[in-house]
């Protein structure tokens, strides 16, 4: 009998296998790269759809029969891990692809152009009202024939070709401090069409161009005070830094909220910055997202890098192997 899929709310103790989160009553295996989960170590991988795939691969290894399974929450990840247990015969004529899927929707990283299609129409799934049980329906399709769905991901994709776009012409450009695992990210032409979310620039193609897990944003200014000249600024900890990644093993994250009550200090008119914790996951320090920063970036980049270097030394604020 193939495994079924089991939203969390309906479990009610069963027992059952949890892709991409953590144990909960009932659980008897656990297949997550998220931190402290009790994945066994070798089937640990940089993604929870890897982690299931090299469950797969290995007979015996799962429960039998497999029954139950759930997951805690919607992302490409998390919907690509539950398909191969759940969809027979996928993971074996797609693991590779889905793997890739699953890596565009987690980390921003595009490897193939048709999984970057299939993880931005699974994110459009996102918002109806049952998205896991409609990407479940709707994903062998999807990898047939990606093409033939424009309608889920069009929009998203659009976004990221416009990004792309703007760093071939120079109108965005990304530098990488090696020494500090940092990519600073200038965008000097604001583009309506290469904005994603709240970002001036598609994460994926800001992602698939650099390998640092720190990334320092610099965008174009809002308008001027007192003659200077206000941008945006942004630093992010990847979401790689907060999975157990098995691939490498990144540099720590640290505390940023020394760093944002300093930049908050030197702003002329005090405009705040904020740091949401080194656990969140896509830890961000920012400046006033209404009024910008009159800080110059020369400034701005002199506290940013005296901040790692002197954080760096210390102990971790966030650590996925501790």
């Amino acid at each position: 009998m193939p495994a079924s899929f089991i939203p969390v709310d309906q479990l009610c103790g069963r027992p059952h296998v949890v892709v991409d989160g953590a144990p909960r009553p009932g659980t008897s295996y656990t297949l997550s790269h998220w931190p402290g989960t009790p994945t066994p170590p070798l089937l640990r991988a940089d993604l929870s759809a890897e982690t299931a795939l090299r469950a797969l691969e290995q007979p015996g290894l799962l429960p039998s029969p497999l029954g139950a399974v759930t997951v805690d929450h919607y992302d490409a990840d998390g919907i690509v891990a539950l398909a191969m247990l759940v969809l027979p015969g996928l993971a074996e004529t797609a693991g590779a692809r889905l793997v890739e899927v699953a890596r565009v929707g987690d980390f921003g990283v595009v490897t193939d152009e048709g999984a970057a299609l299939v993880a931005f129409a699974l994110d459009a799934l996102g918002v109806e009202t049952d998205p896991a049980r409609r990407a479940l329906e709707l994903l062998p399709g999807l990898l047939a024939e990606p093409e033939a769905f424009e309608r889920l991901w069009g929009a998203e994709h659009a976004a990221y070709a416009a990004s792309l776009q703007m760093m071939d012409s120079g109108a965005a450009t990304l530098e990488e401090l090696p020494e500090h695992d940092l990519a600073v990210v200038r965008v000097r032409q604001r583009n309506a069409s290469a904005r994603w979310g709240d970002q001036p620039l598609h994460l994926a193609a800001v992602n698939s161009a650099t390998g640092c897990l720190r990334v320092a944003t610099i965008s174009e200014p809002h308008g001027s005070m007192d003659g200077g000249r206000l941008r945006s600024y942004e630093v992010c900890f990847r979401y790689e830094s907060w999975v157990r990644l098995e691939s490498t093993c990144p540099r720590p994250r640290v505390d940023l909220a020394g760093l944002a009550r300093t930049l908050t200090s030197i702003e002329p008119d005090g405009a705040p910055w904020s740091f949401e914790g080194a656990g969140a996951l896509r830890a961000t320090l920012r400046s006033n997202p209404t009024s910008g920063s009159a800080i110059g970036e020369e400034r701005f980049m002199e506290e940013l890098l005296g901040a790692l270097a002197a954080l760096d030394k210390g102990p971790a604020a966030w650590d996925p192997y501790a």
